[in-house]
This record gives C-alpha cells, sequence and structure tokens, in this order.
C-alpha cells in the first residue's frame, strides 16, 4: 500500500511555502498539490525516508526559493490576465449595440464640453477633479464596504488582493499624468485634438468601471466558490 501524506503533513507543507516566500494561500495550495505528489512518488522507491528529508529535497528540486518565487510570479501573472481578458471583454460590449450608445453620449459629451469651451484647460481640471472625487468615494468608502473580502485571519489570498489594488492602478496613475500635463501645456485644443482626447477619456470610464464594479465583483464570485471556508460572512 502506498504511503500517503497526513493533514498535518500537508498543514506542514503550506508552512514550507510560506517561508519559501509564497504567502498567497491559493498559490500555495497549487505549489502543495505539486510538492504533495511529488513526495508521495519518492516514497514509492524510498519508503522509510522521513517526511522533513524528503520535504527538503522535493523543495529543492522545484528550485529552492527561486523556484518558488517563479513558480509565485507566473501565478500571479496568469491570474491578472485571466482577469485582463474579462475586462477587456465586458469593455467591447461597451462597443457594440446597444451599449456603444452610452459611450457614444459619454464622448459626445466631453467633445461638446472642449468644443465650446473657451479655455480646455478647465475641462481638464474639471476631469481631474472628477477622477480624485472617484478615487477617495472608491478608496475610502467603496472598497472597504463593498469589495475587500473579510477572510480567516492569518491568510493571505491573491485574488483578494488583486480585487482590492485592481487592475488598472498603474494606468491611473499614466493617464492622471497625462492629465496633468494637458492641464498645464494646452489651452484650447484642435478639433482633432478634441476627438482624440475625448475617445481616450470615455475608453478610461469605461475600462475604470469595469475595473472597480464588474471584475472586483467577479473576482469575489470566484472567490466564495473556490475558497467559501475562508469567507468571514
Amino acid at each position: 500500500m502506498s504511503k500517503l501524506l497526513t493533514i498535518e503533513q500537508i498543514e506542514e507543507l503550506h508552512e514550507f511555502c510560506y517561508f519559501r516566500g509564497v504567502f498567497h494561500y491559493d498559490v500555495q495550495i497549487e505549489i502543495v498539490d505539486h510538492l504533495a505528489t511529488a513526495i508521495e512518488k519518492l516514497w514509492e522507491t524510498n519508503p522509510i525516508l522521513p517526511f522533513d528529508e524528503a520535504m527538503y529535497t522535493i523543495g529543492e528540486q522545484f528550485g529552492g526559493d527561486l523556484g518558488f518565487s517563479t513558480f509565485s510570479q507566473e501565478k500571479e501573472k496568469a491570474v491578472r490576465k485571466k482577469y485582463r481578458r474579462l475586462l477587456w471583454q465586458f469593455v467591447a460590449d461597451y462597443y457594440r449595440f446597444p451599449k456603444i450608445i452610452v459611450t457614444i453620449m459619454l464622448t459626445l459629451s466631453i467633445f461638446t464640453a472642449l468644443y465650446f469651451s473657451e479655455n480646455d484647460q478647465w475641462i481638464i481640471v474639471s476631469l481631474v477633479a472628477l477622477f480624485f472625487g472617484f478615487s477617495l468615494f472608491y478608496g475610502l468608502y467603496y472598497r472597504p464596504k463593498y469589495v475587500r473580502l473579510k477572510v480567516k485571519k492569518g491568510y493571505s489570498f491573491l485574488l483578494n488582493e488583486i480585487s482590492i489594488k485592481g487592475l488598472l492602478y498603474k494606468t491611473g496613475v499614466g493617464f492622471s499624468g497625462v492629465f496633468i500635463h494637458e492641464a498645464t501645456h494646452q489651452e484650447h485644443f484642435s478639433t482633432t485634438g478634441s476627438i482624440i482626447f475625448s475617445l481616450l477619456v470615455s475608453l478610461y470610464i469605461v475600462l475604470l468601471y469595469g475595473d472597480c464594479f464588474f471584475i472586483s465583483k467577479k473576482i469575489k464570485e470566484h472567490f466564495k466558490e473556490q475558497f467559501p471556508q475562508f469567507v468571514i460572512a
């Protein structure tokens, strides 16, 4: 009869991953599954090998600290890629009928404001103020109340971290930089410039809405499906 890992030994593997720098429990699960399978296979040829020795042997075969770190990074990239794909599918819906009507109305509103404004800097400053106000509202009120998952103490999850940080925080910083630059350098756009600016801003608004509300909701649903035992009601 094949020698199998006990529940206590599985928990030790999770601790082993943690001390190797893999802090997210949902990433640990995949590594632990790989390590457990490898240890049990090793025991088939050497059943008297102590668990600790088997664990460290397989850990080194996994690549040591570098191997654990690389796996963790690749897993995060894969998860982010999955939700970025969902985000772009969400955005694509706003460029197809009937939701494209919303996008057109939004773009026309921005273009009209720029077209009739004597100084476009005021429009840009207003947009920056709106985005800043939304960031405060979302970060201080909406995210803690509706997005952040309450999980059991002592556990960290990659899914929860992505849900909290979002997918566009770097993009948001970039757009803010563009807005501030334009506000300090552009007094009035050309017609072509106004069209391009309006299209970009409307695209960013749809992206931001998708990231803050659609993706965060999806991640929360997926988390509750995969790890219901860790969710605190």
